[in-house]
């Protein structure tokens, strides 16, 4: 399990890695490292490519925005799956149990604490990361698109948890 929530977060973050490449062919701030003046500002500052290091502060893996959003989502889709397990049992069950947000809540908290301590505990998702930059661009297809059709799966299982109650 370990491992699995560890490739999902690693997808997850390369997916978004990819998207914030391909904003910044589209991103007309960043025609504004291009001017004169601005490019004087930086160089006074000691900075001497800002595109660099705005893309250092996305795609850093120990405290990037890149990283924080594949966390992000690992933990939402794991409380997803908690969420429609429990709407699936009350539907077996026949309960006439109402489930109230702290229900949610729990939920959340639970699958954040999954999360910590298989994947975000002490960086343990580092060494992971390392093991898994040595795949070959099929075998991170692959895993790309295994990951998103789990995440469309739980999706779907959550939709139709949903539907059933």
């Amino acid at each position: 399990m370990e491992n699995s929530l560890n490739i999902l977060h690693y997808c997850i973050y390369l997916v978004d890695c990819k998207l914030h490449f391909l904003s910044n062919k589209i991103n007309p701030a960043l025609l504004l490292y291009k001017l004169p003046f601005v490019k004087r500002r930086f160089k006074k500052l000691g900075i001497d490519n800002p595109v660099k290091a705005y893309n250092e502060g996305f795609t850093n893996k120990e405290y990037g925005l890149s990283i924080m959003v594949s966390g992000g989502v690992v933990v939402v889709v794991i409380s997803f799956v908690f969420i429609s397990l429990e709407q699936i049992l009350m539907n077996v069950f026949d309960g006439d149990f109402i489930i109230d947000i702290n229900h949610y809540i729990f939920f959340m908290i639970t699958a954040y604490l999954l999360c910590y301590f298989l994947v975000f505990k002490e960086d343990k998702y580092l060494i992971y990361f390392k093991k898994y930059e040595t795949w070959s661009k099929t075998e991170k297809r692959k895993y790309v698109a295994l990951s998103f059709g789990f995440i469309l799966g739980v999706i779907i299982f959550f939709f139709v948890s949903l539907l059933l109650s």
